[in-house]
């Protein structure tokens, strides 16, 4: 990669995320760690596209808040008191969910619907993302040290794939062992 084609591999990186965050996060660690001398570009656009990519989810939530069998579902006092601990705990919540597969987009959605402050919202999604990052760019780049060149082909790999099994379990553990937890009397 030299500075000329730059460009070429930014935009997928900026894009990524808003076809899957992970495997994007994950693919930019590793892209960096086999272009050391351009770590910071691949790191603000990989920031970028994942801030980018999470702030529109808050607006889905919002826009249901004009449905009226939406409300009188969140005046349920199960979802309401949901809600006002959410709402409550928006920072510790829309932090948490960063780092949770399959979480972050219903979060999103529900502090759009419960009104927290927007610009609350956006800052704490851009700090999970910086340390979200970071995380990874560091474990990456350590690794890629400690292993030597090898590892810098295949922890990319290794991560895509152990990403994949941990999604692909949980959705088996949903879908065919049953939604219910065995001790939800349901």
């Amino acid at each position: 990669m030299t500075y000329d084609n730059l460009w070429l591999f930014l935009l997928p990186v900026l894009f990524g995320p808003f076809v899957q965050e992970d495997i994007a996060v994950i693919g930019a660690a590793g892209l960096s760690v086999n272009n050391p001398a351009f770590t910071p570009y691949i790191f603000v656009a990989i920031l970028s596209g994942l801030f980018l990519s999470d702030i529109w989810k808050y607006w889905p939530g919002a826009a249901a808040r004009t449905s009226r069998r939406a409300n009188r579902y969140a005046r349920k006092p199960k979802v309401a008191d949901f809600a006002q601990r959410m709402k409550h705990h928006a920072g510790k919540t829309l932090f948490t969910v960063r780092f949770l597969p399959l979480a972050r987009i219903p979060a999103y959605v529900a502090a759009g619907f419960i009104k927290v402050p927007y610009w609350r919202f956006c800052a704490w999604i851009f700090a999970s993302a910086i340390v979200y990052i970071t995380l990874l760019f560091c474990i990456f780049h350590a690794l890629g040290e400690v292993a030597g060149e090898k590892a810098k082909t295949f922890v990319p790999m290794i991560a895509v794939a152990i990403l994949i099994l941990f999604v692909g379990g949980l959705y088996i553990r949903l879908r065919i062992m049953g939604q219910t937890p065995k001790n939800d009397p349901r």
